[in-house]
């Protein structure tokens, strides 16, 4: 195989109308059987858990086996070369939260929407209409794929291939939505789950009419998560948008405070150690939103 650039048109993938399971079994760095049984491992290729953050929300974690996850995890690197459009911010290299806000800097309305239980709606059905119809791969070898991405039916909470999956199983949609957004003279960014809209103004025939999309698609945006701001300032992926650029929000201040102070009272030394990193996490983002 040739070597290609980093990101190339949807075409020059080299999964583009792969019909040979060997070949594609070589793509993702091991055998035809082996890949075929990983294929119908269902949830014996998992290992799950329920994981609870600081605000007591519960988040079920389907956490794919290490064979299962390095072969994902090739795909998802093969999906991910294909040319992303540029409303989309996330899952793409070079690409972020801040670079996601930043993209409505300036705007008079700003309108936020959040996709509900993305990676749970998203079908096998819809995972394999992506491979079959717009890579053109026949049903033998898109078959193999969706199986190999999805559990029982979606895709997986925990799977490195579910973030550019989720993306691309609905690409016409987003792609929809983009040129709605732009026939009306607005901007869209779409970061994960995460979609913004902005303007001059943001007509809510607009918002109905991606709403509209999403029905069609079989998802569903999160009413309760909608936010509009209409004095040009709003926030965006967690991060402060302004007329003139960016900032960080106060409970991200108060949040860096906070470590601080706990990790110079920590006395455990493992418990610091981890502390520490959460602490350099925390400046590295406050550093890159006061550089941006």
């Amino acid at each position: 195989m040739k070597t290609l650039p980093r990101t190339h048109p949807l075409k020059l993938s080299p999964l583009h109308k792969l019909g040979n399971h060997r070949r594609l079994a070589a793509l993702l760095k091991t055998d035809v059987r082996t890949l075929k049984a990983m294929a119908a491992l269902g949830t014996r290729g998992y290992t799950e858990w329920d994981d609870v953050n600081d605000k007591g929300k519960v988040r079920h974690i389907e956490n794919p086996r290490p064979q299962l996850k390095k072969a994902q995890a090739c795909l998802a690197t093969l999906l991910a070369m294909i040319e992303p459009p540029e409303f989309l911010t996330c899952p793409v290299k070079g690409r972020s939260y801040i670079t996601n806000a930043r993209c409505h800097v300036g705007a008079a309305e700003i309108v936020t929407m959040d996709v509900s239980t993305y990676f749970q709606s998203t079908t096998w059905k819809r995972v394999f209409w992506f491979f079959n119809k717009r890579l053109n791969m026949p049903s033998d070898t898109a078959w193999t794929l969706a199986h190999l991405a999805t559990l029982n039916g979606k895709l997986p909470t925990g799977s490195p291939l579910s973030p550019v999956m989720a993306y691309l199983a609905h690409e016409d949609m987003w792609l929809a939505v983009a040129k709605l957004a732009a026939d009306a003279g607005c901007r869209l960014t779409v970061y994960m789950d995460d979609l913004t809209v902005s303007g001059g103004r943001v007509p809510e025939s607009l918002l109905w009419a991606i709403k509209q999309e999403f029905h069609k698609t079989g998802l569903r945006l999160n009413n309760r998560k909608e936010r509009r701001y209409m004095s040009g300032e709003g926030v965006v992926t967690g991060v402060v948008v302004t007329p003139t650029g960016v900032r960080l929000p106060k409970r991200s201040h108060l949040k860096l405070s906070k470590a601080r102070k706990a990790f110079a009272t920590e006395t455990d030394a493992q418990t610091k150690a981890e502390m520490a990193t959460r602490l350099r996490g925390i400046e590295s983002q406050h550093r890159q939103v006061m550089k941006s």
